[in-house]
């Protein structure tokens, strides 16, 4: 059986194999140049026969050093495999998400496919809910809050802030002469989403907006009310009247045509798309994996969004 200083070594020499340079795989190992080349000539000492030969500026694997390398390649290929299969053991259980309505369709559900691939044998289960989530009493696994970060104890992880713009359809736009025109929103009828954020009045997001818009007065407290953000984007693609959009949730529909963007007054949510599970179970593989997941298509998402920002338009077509 190997001791673990040889299996160390044989590490050491399959990374100076790969890279042919002791001092690259000393980089990667993160030991000096003078530490790798100890622990291979330790390693020749050991098997009883040399594994390079050195030159002034170059290495070259012996004939033997070719054979254990081809050995070390197959035994790792194998071991990764065998990993990657006690992974996907890992993730054959139903895991619970508990994300925002407008959340839910109009970022997560175009996403889905592509956790699908990564993990076919996850099965998750995706709850649509405006609450917070009692992770104490409910069977929920991960949740995405649009919320402040708050001290609940919770593990939570930013994906990504926020951006509030009023958004119509092009009809209504024209109609009402919006274009560049912030004035032109006091004949406008405003959709509201009710429940914005906890404790707060329906028209609590207009009213920010406004405030940090610099549109003053504007009567916010009229208009169509609904209980879901996704509702009030659909009134406005059917021209109702204008919705304030969150940049995030909207965009693909103005990328499409469905929506536009008819005054350009972005302004700064207070509120964040946050990650949250319970503490005790951020490291159980299958959790660990969905966060690491909703982050990195987080990632890709604003990279998206911060080239059609430059390109947007705000003039009608």
């Amino acid at each position: 059986m190997l001791s673990s200083a040889i299996l160390s070594s044989m590490h050491c020499f399959a990374s100076a194999a790969r890279h042919m340079s002791f001092t690259k795989a000393a980089e990667e190992l993160h030991l000096t140049q003078s530490a790798v080349s100890h622990r291979i000539k330790k390693l020749e000492e050991q098997l009883g026969f040399k594994l390079f030969l050195r030159f002034n500026r170059r290495l070259q694997l012996t004939e033997q050093g070719q054979g254990l390398m081809a050995v070390l390649d197959q035994s790792l290929g194998g071991l990764e495999s065998a990993i990657r299969d006690i992974r996907q053991q890992e993730f054959t259980s139903t895991l619970s998400m508990a994300v925002p309505h407008s959340f839910a369709r109009c970022w997560l559900s175009e996403r889905l496919g592509d956790l699908h691939r990564r993990y076919p044998k996850m099965t998750l289960q995706v709850r649509a809910q405006s609450r917070s989530t009692d992770f104490q009493h409910e069977p929920v696994d991960v949740a995405v809050y649009y919320d402040r970060p708050d001290r609940s104890g919770l593990h939570q992880h930013v994906l990504f802030g926020e951006m509030l713009v009023p958004v119509c359809s092009k009809d209504y736009a024209d109609e009402h002469n919006l274009w560049q025109n912030p004035d032109g929103l006091a004949e406008c009828l405003l959709l509201h989403d009710e429940t914005a954020w906890q404790g707060t009045g329906f028209y609590t997001e207009w009213q920010y907006w406004a405030e940090r818009a610099g549109i003053d007065p504007l009567a916010v407290t009229r208009g169509f009310v609904f209980n879901r953000a996704d509702l009030a984007y659909r009134a406005a693609m059917s021209g109702q009247g204008v919705a304030l959009g969150r940049w995030r949730m909207v965009a693909p529909s103005v990328r499409s045509g469905a929506l536009v963007v008819p005054i350009d007054a972005f302004v700064e949510a207070e509120q964040s798309y946050l990650a949250v599970c319970h503490p005790d179970r951020q490291e159980v593989p299958a959790i660990k994996a969905v966060l690491e997941w909703l982050d990195e298509m987080a990632q890709h998402h604003l990279e998206k969004l911060a080239q059609e920002r430059e390109a947007l338009a705000f003039e009608p077509a």
